[in-house]
């Protein structure tokens, strides 16, 4: 005799998966619009669910945000590679993603006029990115190094994606491409400093 799963875990299986699709339609309306001009029934309306379903599940849409966000990031598309393949993986992760994957920084460029959304971003930007990346590098520069990386592919990217520019649409250009590539490879190259002991 075959026991069916007891009603609760339906209901626990559906509650997940709602919870998914609300977070996915999340990170589209937030990776599109500013967070101010984001509406929860923006979101509802793309996941197909009641409004109200935000606030049981998630608490409020700041919160809503910053699930969203901290599920978009992932430092492993930055330390997944080895250090020599730095540049190139960077570039490759992000400029040729898969199908499933998202890129994090539109939604934090556009929650930037918002001092609560931009502070959660700061917050999560920092937690898990900024700081696994400077140990990734070692050394008493891996904050300042971590640094370099985050300017230097936000601007690539915010001229490629908020304000975009002509030579970084589509297809990369080969130069272009080796460019981006070289200058995040020698922030990875160069030896970590030590501390000065006096």
């Amino acid at each position: 005799m075959q026991i069916s799963p007891p009603i609760v875990s339906d209901k626990r299986r559906d509650a997940v998966r709602t919870q998914a699709r609300i977070l996915n339609a999340a990170q589209e309306v937030f990776s599109t619009r500013g967070y101010g001009e984001a509406r929860v029934r923006d979101i509802t309306e793309l996941a197909e669910v009641n409004p109200a379903l935000v606030s049981r599940y998630f608490g409020s849409k700041l919160r809503l945000y910053e699930m969203a966000l901290r599920a978009a990031l992932d430092v492993r598309r930055l330390v997944g590679v080895e250090k020599h393949e730095f540049g190139t993986g960077i570039v490759r992760s992000f400029v040729d993603p898969g199908p499933d994957s998202l890129n994090p920084l539109p939604m934090m460029m556009f929650a930037a006029a918002d001092e609560e959304a931009r502070a959660v971003a700061l917050r999560l930007l920092q937690e898990v990115i900024a700081e696994p990346l400077a140990r990734w590098f070692g050394g008493q520069d891996g904050a300042e190094r971590a640094a370099r990386v985050l300017a230097l592919t936000a601007g690539f990217f915010y001229y490629r994606l908020i304000y975009p520019l002509p030579p970084f649409l589509g297809e990369l250009a080969p130069a272009t491409r080796r460019w981006l590539e070289a200058a995040l490879q020698v922030i990875a190259d160069a030896p970590p400093q030590e501390a000065v002991h006096i």
